[in-house]
């Protein structure tokens, strides 16, 4: 009897590791499955479905640091919700202490979406802690110590991320811009030289050039960047201003102006390209549009009236 009762029990005990492996083994070929299926959604930028999968694969399983972290980027990079976003990153490195790309998610959105850069700092430290090579961490802590005006260090973090990275882009862009910063003109636009001839079709790239000759008194040089960055990009407001500020200063008042009117045609009105319209005009001897665009320009922003001659 007790034998009998003996192996009952042993039988019963298998059968219900069995089913609990099972069932274990289940959820997780489930979970997996989910994830792939939501992750090719994210790729084709389906983004409600891809959150949708996500979801779904919580929903088998809370725990599974993964999926929050799936989850965490669609909501970040497809959606915009940053404070989402944040609640899902921070899961995944509750679950899952390792995971470098999540804390390294958690610290850029702490610090771009939230401005808390103490937590995004510390995110990143971690980040970099579990993955020395990441080099997206060392970029965006360079971020953070220029807005702390630690400028020494985010040069150091800038250099890292493209020793770690030969072709990093952004670290290139900012590494250039901290350099002039710092009045080290050689160094930045030796960086800024090789940003724009590993992406010679980026205006991104031929702006950042334009912008770090300007800084560093070469006008020329600076104009023919901005005029390669706008026939890739015509539209950029942006590089159309400051090809009128430079062309201003090289007292070509007509090109100037056309390069304002083009800034206020894509951009609309806004106080600083009308201002200098206005000195263009007055230069060029027009007084009336000259007149015209000051007034503009003050309307919308008084202080520009300041200690401006009163009869132009």
């Amino acid at each position: 009897m007790a034998y009998s009762f003996i192996l009952i029990t042993g039988v019963f005990f298998v059968i219900l590791t069995g089913i609990t492996i099972g069932f274990f083994l289940v959820r997780s070929h489930r979970v997996i499955y989910l994830n792939k299926k939501g992750l090719r959604f994210k790729n084709w930028e389906m983004w409600d479905d891809a959150i949708r999968c996500f979801q779904q694969a919580l929903d088998n399983d809370p725990a599974h640091a993964l999926t929050h972290y799936n989850l965490g980027f669609v909501l970040y990079y497809g959606k915009k919700l940053p404070d989402a976003a944040i609640e899902e990153f921070e899961a995944a490195v509750k679950k899952d202490t390792k995971m470098a790309p999540a804390y390294y998610a958690l610290g850029h959105a702490l610090f771009h979406k939230k401005g808390e850069s103490e937590r995004a700092k510390l995110a990143l430290q971690k980040a970099i802690k579990i993955n020395p090579s990441l080099a997206q961490a060392y970029n965006t802590l360079g971020l953070i110590d220029i807005k702390q005006e630690n400028w020494k260090k985010a040069i150091e973090h800038f250099r890292t991320a493209i020793e770690i990275n030969k072709s990093f882009e952004s670290a290139y862009c900012n590494l250039s811009i901290a350099l002039v910063y710092q009045g080290r003109n050689a160094e930045a636009i030796e960086y800024a030289q090789k940003f724009a001839e590993l992406n010679p079709g980026s205006s991104l790239a031929h702006n950042n050039l334009g912008n770090i000759y300007g800084a560093c008194g070469m006008k020329n040089d600076a104009v023919e960047e901005l005029l390669v960055s706008l026939s890739i990009n015509p539209n950029d407001w942006n590089v159309h201003f400051w090809l009128g500020c430079l062309r201003l200063q090289m007292k070509e008042f007509k090109k100037a102006a056309a390069s304002f009117h083009e800034a206020l045609r894509l951009r609309g009105d806004f106080a600083l390209a009308h201002y200098n319209l206005a000195l263009c005009y007055e230069q060029d001897g027009n007084r009336e549009f000259a007149r015209e665009h000051i007034e503009r320009a003050i309307e919308q922003n008084p202080a520009l009236g300041e200690n401006l001659i009163q009869e132009v």
